[in-house]
């Protein structure tokens, strides 16, 4: 359920190969971001989702991809009338309205269009391009056609997307299934009511260690015997059934209890979030509402919570990078003047950890590298840098270029994450006649070394800068 070279990997680890009791991929996640009040969740959750994928940047533009939902909104942009059904959309609405979009448009790295918290006010720093394709009003479809080709970098095909109904999303183990399968991150949407997610460190659940942090029905209902008009709380209600020999969503499905809400229906809502894992409790989640809410902007969501709340899924198979550009005349200077960077993502557990490093361009679009070459050192002695290991990867044709990935397991690893610094050396280049059965006749452009900044050890899900 990833894309291939990654399934690979995980093959390789023994990984995929399992169904494992529980799956834990906070460690392969982007950092926690804050969309800040606007109803923008969507956005991040689908960009969280990209951003686990090798070759994608781990800071996507979610103002761009609202931005071009709104685009659709306002129905200016006449190529995407080809969805060929009306679509009334808002700040709120959820998976499936924006992945259509995706196939068309994809989104930038964050750099050209921060996101900004209030609606409509791009900082001073945004090109005037991408300032324009704001002012969604004044544009002509040739005008977006320009935005689309020049931002559009980052998405992925219909067919790579399979959006989960309610009802499927709600039996859980499609879910569960896609985490054995090797998915990363799984974009899910909720019913929810936002005063009492927002005060979950008083009323979630815990695990037994004080930090409340587990979303449970309790914070949506409360509940009673269908002939009895005593409500309880979802934890009294759970004693109350388990005397009886009765599960919890079971009986309310079968009619045997009820529920009514906290507050008044009109100040529930929607909320997406992207789900990183699973145990014999319930799915790991990541939130965009930043670090200083839940565990450190993660939490759990009940099962009970979820197969009564949960609306839809999105899973994703594999991320598109846009194609290169390919003209010969300007691929040596873009690849000699480009601004790249290095992508370094924790994978696994235990003895089945690994690094994955990938590398993408901060340019709109990507030059046409087709090989590239990591080298991983340590410190050696006498102050000279020791390699511990170093390998070629193509690029692979310009219509499925994923970031040219490698896994980095097993004892090289090892070494790695016990070494007091660790380096990368890459170097970029082009293939005679683009041949990838011909690596030694490689012609190297461009050479950049990576320090990862900080203990080995503790490496995680980030984006590096080369040095000057």
């Amino acid at each position: 359920m990833r894309p291939a070279l990654l399934g690979c990997a995980l093959a390789i680890l023994g990984l995929a190969a399992r169904t494992p009791s529980q799956v834990d991929h906070r460690i392969s996640q982007s950092p926690v971001k804050n969309q800040q009040g606007r109803g923008t969740c969507a956005a991040f959750a689908i960009c969280g989702a990209l951003e686990t994928f090798p070759g994608i940047p781990t800071d996507l533009s979610e103002q761009l991809l609202f931005a071009r939902v709104k685009l659709h909104q306002q129905d200016v942009d006449r190529w995407l009338r080809a969805l060929a059904k009306p679509t009334s959309l808002k700040e709120g609405d959820l998976l499936d309205v924006y992945t259509p979009l995706f196939s068309l448009v994809g989104t930038c790295h964050e750099a050209f269009l921060p996101y900004h918290p209030v609606p409509g006010e791009p900082g001073p720093d945004v090109p005037e391009e991408i300032r324009q394709f704001l002012e969604i009003a004044t544009m002509t479809p040739a005008a977006v056609q320009k935005v689309r080709e020049a931002f559009g970098k980052y998405g992925f095909d219909d067919l790579d997307a399979e959006i989960i109904d309610q009802e499927e999303c709600r039996g859980v183990d499609r879910l569960r299934q896609a985490f054995d399968a090797g998915a990363l991150a799984i974009p899910a949407g909720y019913l929810v009511l936002p005063s009492a997610w927002s005060d979950l460190d008083r009323l979630g659940l815990h695990l037994g260690d004080g930090k409340r942090i587990v979303v449970h029905p309790g914070m949506m209902e409360t509940f009673a015997r269908q002939d009895s008009d005593v409500w309880l709380t979802y934890t009294a209600a759970q004693i109350e059934m388990a005397k009886a020999g009765e599960q919890f969503v079971e009986a309310l499905a079968s009619g045997a209890w009820k529920s009514r809400p906290l507050v008044p229906l009109k100040e529930y809502g929607g909320h997406a979030v992207l789900l990183v894992g699973y145990d014999d409790r319930g799915f790991l989640a990541k939130n965009s509402w930043g670090t200083d809410w839940g565990d450190g902007g993660y939490f759990r969501i009940s099962y009970d919570y979820h197969r009564l709340y949960s609306r839809q899924a999105l899973i994703l198979e594999r991320a598109r990078i846009r194609l290169p550009r390919l003209s010969p005349f300007e691929n040596r200077p873009a690849i000699e003047q480009g601004r790249f960077r290095l992508k370094i993502q924790p994978i696994g557990q235990g003895d089945d950890a690994a690094w994955q490093l990938s590398t993408w361009m901060l340019e709109p679009r990507d030059a046409n590298v087709e090989i590239v070459e990591y080298a991983a050192e340590v410190p050696g002695e006498n102050g000279a840098w020791r390699r511990v290991c170093s390998r070629a990867v193509a690029a692979g044709p310009v219509d499925e270029r994923r970031g040219m990935p490698l896994v980095i397991a097993g004892e090289e690893h090892a070494a790695l994450r016990a070494a007091r610094d660790v380096r990368f050396v890459v170097r970029y280049g082009v293939l005679p006649f683009g041949d990838p059965s011909k690596p030694e006749e490689a012609r190297w452009l461009r050479t950049h070394i990576f320090p990862i900044g900080g203990p080995p050890s503790m490496v995680t899900c980030r984006d590096l800068d080369p040095l000057p």
